[in-house]
């Protein structure tokens, strides 16, 4: 293909095409969000059932399950990924297939814009041929399994508490990722059997970087720990204690603070877009000029998918702080925020119960931002 038609049908015909497909498939996403987690947490937990029916045969231990995006099967049309586990050493013996994930909820739009081009190539006569508009749609596969990543990372906690799951027998490092067929794939969660405090703490005050990020940090006693400017995406800090820590001016997206008790914890200033604080204690907590954005809007459009919104569902707030914060679509159903403050919050399509309403103060503004539920 000469560069300089390559150039008049990648401005003309494929980006156009892509940029569609993209906003649709974002409203898509955030409309239908729910039930595309729901596919993929009835895929998990039918792939743990088939992996407990081969580890009762005697098969190892499961070190890691990855659901793989394969370019053969792409290229006939058929949008599902294949979920294998390995074992410790899954680099080097052959993983064993356990189930499918279809995935036909985000590629729906990679074959739409796929037949877009397939019928505007031909404009370009023999100069664009079929094998071309096929490497395109290859080279464009990470935009739509971007969307599949999302929804796995957003159905994850659901899917960690399935029996299935709880029931599988896992190394002491256990990995769940997804990607291509072994390549560098994205990483959904980690868990560590085994773990020391004194260097869980060391790991965290002297983190650089993304070194934090997705690290097991469950049930562990982090009291008072000092931890400024720390990138903690996605990390996981389930039933942990963090009385008085300190967390300021940190990067808490995707992390999960489910169940911990967090008494006075300081969050000032931090990204908090997707987090989870369900039935955590956040008593007295410092949450002032704390951010978290949904959707993808003016501020966000360096990630490749919106964000699906921050939950302190049936937390407890009592006496929190969060003065000039911005929660954009926080749920706070069932939480408990008595004496908590919002001034100069910003609460745009925020949940909150009518009790709420008692519990403190709110501006008219305010209220108008927010979501009043039952």
């Amino acid at each position: 293909m000469e560069k300089n038609v390559w150039e008049k049908f990648a401005q003309n015909n494929v980006v156009p095409a892509l940029e569609q497909v993209l906003v649709d498939l974002e409203q898509d996403f955030q409309e239908n969000k729910h039930e595309m987690k729901q596919i993929f947490v009835d895929s998990f937990r039918q792939a743990c059932t088939n992996i407990r029916e081969i580890q009762k045969k005697g098969q190892p231990r499961t070190g890691f399950l990855i659901f793989h995006l394969l370019r053969t099967r792409t290229l006939q049309h058929k949008y599902t990924y294949t979920i294998m586990t390995y074992d410790k050493d899954w680099y080097r013996k052959e993983g064993i297939p356990v189930g499918e994930l279809d995935v036909s909820f985000a590629f729906k739009y990679y074959e739409a814009m796929w037949k877009k081009l397939a019928g505007e190539y031909k404009r370009y006569i023999m100069q664009i041929e079929e094998p071309d508009v096929e490497q395109i749609m290859l080279d464009h596969l990470p935009y739509f399994h971007k969307y599949v990543v999302e929804v796995m990372r957003f159905g994850l906690l659901e899917a960690l508490e399935t029996e299935e799951y709880q029931c599988l027998e896992k190394e002491d490092r256990f990995e769940i990722q997804t990607g291509e067929y072994y390549e560098l794939c994205d990483l959904i969660h980690i868990e560590q059997k085994e773990k020391n405090l004194l260097k869980i703490k060391k790991q965290i005050l002297q983190g650089e970087g993304q070194a934090c990020c997705f690290q097991d940090f469950r049930e562990v006693d982090l009291s008072g720990l000092s931890c400024i400017r720390r990138d903690l995406r996605y990390a996981d800090f389930r039933d942990s204690t963090l009385d008085d820590a300190d967390l300021s001016i940190s990067l808490l997206m995707g992390t999960k603070f489910k169940g911990c008790t967090m008494k006075g914890v300081n969050l000032m200033f931090s990204m908090i877009h997707n987090a989870s604080f369900e039935n955590a204690n956040l008593t007295g907590a410092d949450l002032q000029c704390c951010v978290t954005f949904t959707k993808k809007t003016d501020a966000n459009q360096w990630k490749s998918t919106g964000f699906t919104g921050t939950s302190f569902r049936n937390s407890l707030l009592a006496g929190a702080n969060f003065t000039g914060a911005t929660i954009m679509e926080g749920d706070f159903d069932g939480a408990d925020l008595k004496g908590a403050v919002f001034e100069d919050a910003r609460l745009y399509g925020s949940r909150f119960n009518k009790k709420h309403l008692e519990q403190c103060q709110f501006t008219q503004e305010q209220l108008e931002q927010m979501e009043i539920i039952p």
